[in-house]
């Protein structure tokens, strides 16, 4: 419960609103607000033990509001973070978990700078020799270009310095801190401001701001930005000159409107001063984490030294609550799960004006002076324009080139490469102890002729599933082969090939003919997200299958993800309810994979009988005919094939082309032939002559989770099917990406206790799951995490396993399975 209520005091909405209804919030108000948050968060507990906790560790009735932020903040520091004398701060082990889903809520910068404070005391800012001192000695070694800290365990340090990590599984969008974001929106709101336009219209981010605060939206959010804004400068103005006075209805009026005026000038001012008090500081230890890092020491030390002052108490905490409901927007929430609730904060928009530079996040992704990472996979999206790929290549690179030149001699390098063959031989020859690979993804997306369907307009020309993505990518592939072409150094950097986003919109058979051209134009390096998320856990055992069978994976190719093949059954049972809603087509389709991969197993006929009635009657409702489970299995298999090809939806001359294409449609023709039956089914699942079989299959039903075909999957018989699938990927020496606080995220579980990765390990009573196992950080920015990290939960976890020895040799194994599994271009 401490961890509840320190959350409860950074977020409460109600507290927030009456800031910007009446410019204050009374201590009696406060009481009573945190308790119903609470009280909210879980509501089967009795009221005396959420008031007794509240009362003994914050003491809000009767107190004055600076008492009660200064209990906050200490209690914040003193429980989870602890400076060091010569590097960056750690988190208590046993509360270490606890920890990171509380930064999902409050920013951690907030506890650093307390814990500093309270150790270190504040700098004299007049004094310049005092305030280079401070922030040499202090803030720099503690945090520079991440301010997160990590656990202190002998055994991890020594790993990570011996063998360093690879961070196999990273996304470059979606992985900046939220204070590299923050600091962006307050000083340039007008371009952070733009930059919202796009999703403005979104429906899911309209869902994700009301689930935040009733009647929230993106205009609301801009003028809480430049209310924050204003309050930070009236912090300041307030340090430097203690008998200003700050007014924080003026500056809510202030922030409702886009003119400067008086209250905005003199923050200005403030901010100015502050910045030319830092003017002798060398820039590499005055990063912009290290400035805010100062700001907020100031600002506590202030309030610690004149408890009096409500003024400054009430605009304090009316800041840190804007930010924290700011951080809310952009950190995957621990109560947001799926991968819905992900991709919000994907589409809002918010990260885009910090991300448009890359050296901070490579500096963020280094962790430390000597860097944690010694390969960094870097997944982009690229484009279906040559010039695009070009520009975005050149970005990325030039900035890494950038953060060579800065980690080697701490000074950035003026002279920046022209073009992009400079840039591919600049940083070749500088690259340091971190290494870049990237690795191109398409994007999954809905089927737009499949939505105008289920809106029943049956006139815009139907042709085959995810016609227009199908054609996208296709571009995009030609796109990126005429760029490897042009310029041959990119392979030094391009690594391979993926499909990310919703794997719900598109499944793999969307980018079966992509990838096999892919491997056909020489490339040999892919991975695939799959089974991250899924309606029904045989969905998603499928779905990896799929990856695995329609994209052809071979020996050194990953999966990414891959949780549906991991999770326990029964827990996915416990947390998924007694029904669920899922297309009726999805489900005949787990119910064929399945069947037919039963049907080699030692299984009872009663279960196999089960699934074939049900089969049929799902058969008979869709394509109007009751095949044969075979048939449906034998159809299933051939959606791999180009549809385009298959039903000649755009093919105007056999003259024009290529060898490659030539190839698949005698291959098609062939199947045509030997397998009447699969391909009638294949030409119905794709709606060729009769967009009835479509909406058919995408009609949504109930799944009574306690039937008797249900049932008939019973734990033993889930592990049968996911050890299928898991023994396809040991069969072709494949390796999965885990991500675990990902997956904590997005999926069913609570904590990491709970994660699969630990049977893949081998290190449960749960037999025959074994297999190679990467570790990836995903989106670190989403999930307030990185790679150290993620590893620190993995030994945590494997201590509760293993002796301390043992757990240890565990996780090199996965250390030493990213240098194995690590994409390389092949030099034989």
């Amino acid at each position: 419960m401490p961890q509840e209520l320190l959350r409860e005091s950074f977020r409460n909405s109600e507290a927030l609103r009456l800031y910007t209804e009446n410019g204050f919030i009374l201590p009696s108000q406060l009481s009573q607000l945190l308790f119903q948050g609470v009280h909210r968060r879980n509501a089967k507990r009795p009221d005396y033990l959420i008031k007794n906790r509240q009362s003994l560790l914050l003491n809000t009735k009767g107190s004055s509001l600076s008492d009660f932020l200064l209990k906050v903040l200490n209690k914040l520091a003193s429980r989870y973070v602890e400076p060091t004398t010569n590097g960056q701060l750690l988190v208590k082990t046993d509360l270490f978990s606890e920890w990171q889903e509380l930064i999902t809520e409050v920013p951690p910068i907030i506890a650093v700078a307390e814990s500093l404070r309270e150790r270190y005391g504040s700098p004299n800012i007049f004094s310049r020799t005092e305030l280079l001192d401070y922030i040499e000695k202090v803030i720099s070694p503690q945090v520079r270009y991440s301010v997160l800290p990590s656990i202190k365990d002998p055994r991890l340090d020594e790993l990570i310095e011996r063998l360093q990590l690879d961070d196999l599984h990273v996304h470059l969008s979606g992985s900046t801190e939220i204070e590299q974001v923050w600091r962006i929106a307050l000083e340039k709101p007008k371009t952070f401001a733009n930059t919202l336009l796009w999703a403005k219209d979104n429906n899911l981010v309209k869902e994700q701001y009301i689930a935040d605060e009733l009647g929230f939206n993106q205009r609301k959010q801009f003028k809480r930005l430049r209310t924050a804004k204003l309050l930070r400068g009236a912090l300041l103005k307030k340090v430097f000159s203690p008998d200003e006075s700050i007014n924080i209805v003026s500056i809510n009026m202030a922030g409702s409107f886009n003119a400067i005026d008086t209250v905005e000038q003199d923050g200005l001012k403030a901010f100015v001063q502050f910045k030319n008090l830092l003017s002798h500081i060398d820039k590499k230890n005055k990063t912009p984490l290290a400035e805010e890092t100062l700001f907020l020491i100031l600002i506590f030390d202030y309030l610690s030294s004149r408890r009096d002052d409500d003024e400054f108490a009430q605009a304090l905490y009316y800041y840190l609550l804007l930010k924290c409901q700011f951080m809310r927007l952009i950190v995957q929430q621990t109560q947001n799960i799926g991968f819905e609730q992900f991709q919000k904060i994907t589409f809002n928009q918010m990260r885009r004006s910090a991300e448009v530079e890359f050296v901070s996040r490579f500096h963020q992704f280094s962790y430390k002076e000597k860097s944690d990472i010694a390969l960094l996979e870097g997944r982009y999206a690229p484009s279906l324009k040559l010039e695009d790929n070009i520009a975005t290549l050149k970005s990325i690179l030039k900035d890494f080139d950038k953060f060579n030149s800065e980690k080697k001699s701490n000074s950035a390098n003026n002279t920046v490469p022209y073009g992009l063959l400079d840039l591919l031989s600049s940083a070749q020859q500088s690259r340091g102890s971190l290494k870049l690979g990237l690795l191109a993804h398409f994007i999954k997306k809905p089927d737009s002729r499949l939505i105008k369907l289920k809106k029943g307009e049956h006139d815009f020309g139907w042709t085959c599933r995810q016609f227009s993505l199908r054609n996208e990518i296709e571009k995009t592939r030609r796109a990126m082969v005429a760029l490897t072409n042009r310029y041959s150094g990119l392979n030094e950097f391009l690594f391979g090939f993926d499909a990310a986003s919703n794997e719900l919109d598109a499944g793999p058979e969307t980018f079966a003919p992509v990838f096999r051209r892919l491997r056909a134009n020489g490339y040999h390096n892919f991975t695939f997200h799959a089974g991250e998320d899924f309606v029904h856990l045989l969905s998603g055992i499928r779905t990896v299958a799929e990856a695995i069978d329609f994209l052809e994976l071979k020996t050194g190719n990953r999966i990414g993800h891959g949780t549906a093949i991991g999770i326990n059954p029964t827990l996915w049972r416990d947390r998924i309810g007694s029904t669920l809603v899922m297309k009726q087509g999805e489900r005949l389709d787990d119910l064929v994979f399945s069947y037919r991969i039963l049907c080699e197993s030692d299984i009872e006929g009663r279960i196999l009988h089960l699934m074939e009635g049900e089969i049929r009657k799902l058969s008979a409702k869709i394509y109007k005919k009751g095949y044969s489970a075979q048939d449906l299995y034998d159809a299933w298999k051939l959606r791999y094939l180009d549809p385009i090809l298959a039903f000649e939806l755009k093919r105007a001359c056999n003259s024009y082309l290529r060898d490659d294409i030539r190839k698949e449609l005698a291959h098609i023709e062939t199947i045509k032939a030997e397998r009447e039956v699969a391909f009638e089914i294949f030409e119905k699942y794709h709606g060729i002559n009769n967009t009835n079989y479509v909406y058919e299959y995408e009609e949504l039903i109930e799944v009574d989770l306690t039937c008797p075909c249900e049932k008939a999957f019973t734990y033993e018989v889930f592990r049968m099917l996911q050890k299928y699938v898991l023994g396809k990927i040991n069969r072709r020496h494949m390796a999965i990406e885990s991500l675990p606080t990902s997956n904590v995220r997005i999926s069913f579980y609570e904590n990491h206790s709970e994660h699969h990765i630990f049977d893949w390990l081998g290190v449960t009573e749960e037999k025959g799951m074994e297999v190679p196992v990467v570790l990836g950080s995903d989106d670190p920015g989403i999930f307030s995490t990185n790679l150290r990290n993620e590893y620190a939960h993995i030994l945590i976890e494997l201590d509760k396993r293993l002796p301390s020895m043992d757990a240890i040799a565990k996780l090199e194994q996965i250390v030493r399975n990213g240098k194995i599994w690590r994409f390389k271009k092949l030099s034989y």
